[in-house]
């Protein structure tokens, strides 16, 4: 009950601060950005709180928790005024949208992860070890300062703001499945508004009230146009469905094209047709709906991305000044949205970036225009410094407050690895890709004098997005200025993923910044098929067309754009059923009793030394640290896996308790786990069995399903070791 009260006041509270900074938003826009300020604020003032309790309180998450809580009360108190209802007012068209998107949003997340205790989708297993690793070593555990629960014993490297959301959700009694999938949810929903009114604005705005009928209005089927793009798959993986090539997830199925065709077979399909570059295919799976299921942090951290790009957008596309007090709010939200995804804030900004740039130029070329030719290069100047001072109140929050959590999670300045150039990334990046590699090995780049690189290129993003780009150019084509200047700084985004690889790769991590580019991208998409089916209207675009012309237009317009549509989402058609008919796999299993014992009986900032690569391990289910988990993930964080991976093989291998001691004590190791996972290790290292069971203390067993799993206290085990080395 708790956390309940906790969310909805950290949504009044952004709600609160939504009417006051920015009161002109659409009541859609409001609500959406009331939940995500809401969550980054309440969050930050958490983490803070808990952070400073640390050292004092075993449960510092609740105690932060419940004093943020505290801070959200005083807010509303003392703003109640703003929380007038009648300012929030909707059409019962608009409330049933928002219906629609909370049913396919709860459907999304619960089809993820749910029951009780939870199970996991096979397709978000994975990830999911990480998340709810995070997530309770805040809520079950004590990771202050915090620290990767796969790599104890440095500073964390990672974006963890909405985990440790989540786990104080489930410090306050909430389950760890509605902890994730409750704001989840809310905050895929916020998406779907956000997409929406961006796309509604951007194109036919004097048709967002008034007398026509909602569905009757251009604007709004442009919005619906491009939430339908981001909800599915623009790929051409459906192609895959009817002839599959070999290497694919559908070349392992049994039926016939006769087959493909029965509604039964869509109904009950299950598994990507394509999971490149994964598996040796060229379409990608970071265009499904799994990339914010096996990342809710990204769903958060998204919307509140569109959040910020529709109060740039809208007073720049009906030519109006930037607001101080309206630009240092979404500002101060961005700077702090870093921890929910940084790979996502940096192309963020190279979006926001491009977007005041572009305006200011073409606003400052306009005025300049006016002027005496003499004066103009002057004013020019003159009036792009005045933009840059409307756009400083922007952009300065936004990297103050962004600036330190970058160097933090980057593990220092001096610690690279966060952008490197990396021409042609992802086309590249997958197994098969034709690019010429610039040492013959490692991802390729591409090589930018040679053709048949360029039709890589092409074929990759056109296999990946089908008719979006054919669909952008139409929109360049017949396009307004203004519509240019955005769609400019929309593909800024791409351009910029492109020639850049974010973070240490890890299977393409920028492919974040390519969702959203994708979603930017959506209302142009609708702008284009609506403008289409509008055809006969004898005007497309900016071009005004004859009437004879737009009537002969017209019949193939209607046949054309439902086509068009279909085969948009045809891919993301046959991805909800491999969502639906996923299997599931539970989160604890059979170490429940393991993690049941950690929690009883070890503090809860605990190491522990365990076999690494292993996804699921009972110590970090329980909110513990390890010395060495997964590598794949610490790796890509920066840290020295490989110098671990010798530690972890002397202890287990030492021949002698001092030799084992001092390596354990050095490395601040609390608990040797031994059990079948490191005794049937795969030849990651010998273990010296006899070492521990003769000479090393329990501090308890649990049976296991392989056999018995042993906990050895390094403290008791070692301290007389220890206090001998001490002595001079």
């Amino acid at each position: 009950m708790l956390a309940v009260i906790y969310l909805i006041a950290a949504f009044l509270t952004g709600l609160v601060l939504v009417q006051r900074f920015v009161p002109g938003f659409p009541a859609f826009v409001r609500l959406a950005g009331a939940l995500v300020a809401g969550i980054a604020l309440t969050g930050w003032v958490t983490f803070l709180s808990a952070f400073a309790l640390s050292p004092a309180l075993d449960d510092a998450t609740l105690a932060g928790a419940i004093i943020a809580l505290g801070v959200d009360v005083a807010v509303i108190v003392f703003n109640w005024r703003l929380l007038d209802y009648r300012t929030l007012k909707v059409t019962p068209a608009e409330a049933a949208f928002v219906g629609l998107s909370l049913m396919f949003s709860f459907w999304l997340m619960d089809a993820r992860l749910s029951g009780d205790p939870p199970n996991v989708s096979a397709n978000t297993w994975g990830d999911t070890a990480l998340h709810v690793s995070l997530a309770r070593s805040f809520s079950e555990a004590h990771n202050f300062p915090p620290e990767y629960p796969f790599f104890g014993g440095e500073t964390i490297r990672y974006h963890f703001g909405y985990d440790f959301f989540a786990g104080a959700l489930e410090a306050q009694g909430l389950p760890i499945g509605w902890a994730f999938n409750l704001p989840g949810a809310l905050g895929f929903t916020a998406m779907m508004l956000l997409v929406f009114s961006i796309g509604r604005m951007l194109f036919y705005p004097e048709e967002s009230s008034g007398e026509k009928a909602w569905l009757r209005r251009k604007g709004v089927w442009v919005g619906l146009i491009a939430v339908s793009v981001l909800i599915t798959n623009q790929s051409l993986e459906f192609l895959r469905w009817f002839d599959p090539s070999p290497n694919t997830e559908r070349a392992k199925l049994d039926y016939s094209f006769v087959d493909a065709l029965k509604p039964s077979s869509w109904w009950h399909h299950t598994g990507y047709l394509s999971i490149g570059p994964y598996y040796p295919d060229k379409i990608a799976i970071f265009n499904t709906l799994n990339v914010f299921l096996t990342q809710t942090h990204l769903i958060v951290a998204m919307a509140l991305v569109l959040f910020v790009a529709y109060g740039l957008l809208s007073p720049l596309r009906r030519g109006q000044n930037l607001e101080p007090q309206s630009m240092a709010f979404l500002g101060v939200l961005f700077g702090l949205s870093f921890w929910l995804n940084g790979v996502l804030y940096i192309a963020a900004g190279v979006f926001f970036g491009a977007l005041l740039v572009v305006f200011a130029a073409a606003g400052a070329f306009r005025h300049a225009q006016a002027q005496a030719p003499a004066s103009r290069p002057a004013e020019f100047l003159r009036e792009f410094g005045r933009w840059s001072r409307m756009a400083a109140w922007f952009i300065v929050p936004g990297l103050l407050l962004a600036i330190p959590q970058a160097i933090w999670l980057n593990g220092g300045l001096g610690n690279g690895g966060a952008i490197q150039k990396h021409i042609g990334y992802l086309v590249c990046s997958a197994p098969d890709a034709g690019c010429h590699g610039v040492d013959g090995k490692g991802n390729p780049e591409m090589d930018l004098l040679n053709l048949s690189d360029w039709g890589e290129f092409v074929n990759y993003w056109l296999l990946n997005e089908g008719l979006v780009f054919p669909l952008l150019l139409v929109a360049v084509i017949i396009g307004r200025r203004s519509d240019w200047k955005i769609l400019g700084a929309v593909m800024s985004v791409f351009v910029f993923g492109s020639l850049f690889q974010l973070s240490r790769d890890l299977g393409g991590h920028n492919h974040k910044v390519f969702n959203l580019w994708e979603i930017l991208a959506a209302p142009f998409v609708g702008y284009v098929l609506v403008e289409a089916w509008n055809v006969g209207r004898s005007k497309l675009g900016r071009f005004d067309i004859g009437g004879g012309l737009a009537a002969a237009l017209a019949p193939a317009a209607i046949a054309v754009v439902p086509v068009a549509f279909f085969f948009l989402v045809f891919s993301g058609l046959l991805d909800f059923m491999t969502i639906k008919n996923d299997f599931r796999i539970p989160v604890f299993g059979d170490k429940e009793p393991a993690i049941e014992w950690i929690e009883k009986n070890t503090p809860g900032d605990s190491m522990f030394l365990v076999v690494y690569d292993d996804l699921y391990t009972a110590p970090t289910l329980a909110g513990r640290r390890v010395f060495l988990g997964y590598r794949p993930w610490a790796g890509s964080a920066g840290y020295d896996v490989p110098k671990r991976e010798t530690l972890v093989g002397q202890i287990y291998g030492a021949q002698s308790k001092e030799q084992a001691c001092s390596l354990l004590l050095t490395n601040a190791v609390d608990y040797v786990e031994v059990g079948p996972a490191e005794q049937n290790n795969g030849g990651k290292f010998n273990l010296n069995a006899g070492l521990f069971s003769g000479q090393f203390t329990p501090a308890g067993s649990v049976q296991a399903s392989g056999g018995t799993i042993v906990y050895y206290d390094v403290t008791k085990s070692c301290g007389a070791v220890a206090a001998t080395a001490a002595v001079p």
